[in-house]
């Protein structure tokens, strides 16, 4: 197949996400590239261009979600445990519909990721109510400070995690990356480059995952190609 080059300028968040999602999928960020714009352009040409979820998204949305949907006591419960991921639900028609918090897009129904409408109100006794109450919001907590609901999430992807590619992947689709602090590991906000933690905080040192996994933090490509290490690709703020 004869290919052409193109050239993409993607804001700094994005790239540095689709690098670490690239890492822990041991292939490159063009490839992870031309895969979903392919899946994109099939759907599209071959399915019409509907509104039905992407198989590997709703596989990915029951990992993050799964136990804290089915751990949920009621609804308000439930919409505080979605905010800490950034999502919301909605209710659409005769079920209800998640929703990105930051930008409102729609991503799929509950039902998809195996929570129905109709088991979420046997569970609750009762239906959703238009506006859920939320517990009140725990603000900015300033650097180096994480708020118990996210300490817990990350404490579960640290001590579940199998490896580091399985480690930066859990924490990618909770809107988290590791970074290298000297012998530290930083736990930081992908999207503002917030420092939460370290994970010696949370579960374990950086000395200690590298000998439960049996080697360093893997070089992000961009390191690879410039020949910079780890401490001065991760360290950077």
């Amino acid at each position: 197949m004869e290919e052409e080059s193109v050239t993409l300028r993607l804001p700094r968040d994005l790239l540095s996400g689709a690098q670490r999602v690239a890492t822990a999928r041991d292939v490159s960020v063009g490839h992870l590239v031309r895969q979903l714009l392919k899946r994109e352009v099939d759907r599209q040409m071959v399915g019409g261009g509907g509104e039905d979820a992407d198989v590997r998204l709703l596989a990915a949305l029951q990992a993050l979600l799964a136990q804290d949907m089915a751990q949920a006591r009621d609804w308000s419960d439930l919409a505080e445990r979605l905010r800490v991921h950034g999502y919301e639900l909605r209710p659409s028609g005769g079920g209800v519909v998640l929703f990105k918090s930051s930008c409102g897009t729609r991503v799929c129904k509950g039902s998809e990721i195996g929570f129905s409408y109709g088991t979420l109100v046997k569970r609750f006794g009762g239906q959703m109510p238009q506006r859920p109450k939320i517990m009140a919001p725990l603000g900015t907590m300033p650097a180096g400070r994480i708020d118990p609901r996210r300490y817990a999430v990350v404490s579960t992807h640290i001590s579940e995690a199998r490896n580091w590619p399985d480690l930066i992947n859990r924490l990618a689709m909770s809107g988290m990356e590791l970074r290298l602090l000297g012998a530290e590991l930083g736990i930081y906000v992908s999207t503002t480059g917030r420092h939460l933690c370290n994970t010696s905080t949370v579960g374990e040192s950086y000395l200690q995952l590298v000998k439960r996994f049996g080697a360093d933090l893997p070089t992000p490509p961009a390191a690879q190609c410039s020949g910079r290490g780890n401490n001065e690709i991760l360290r950077r703020g």
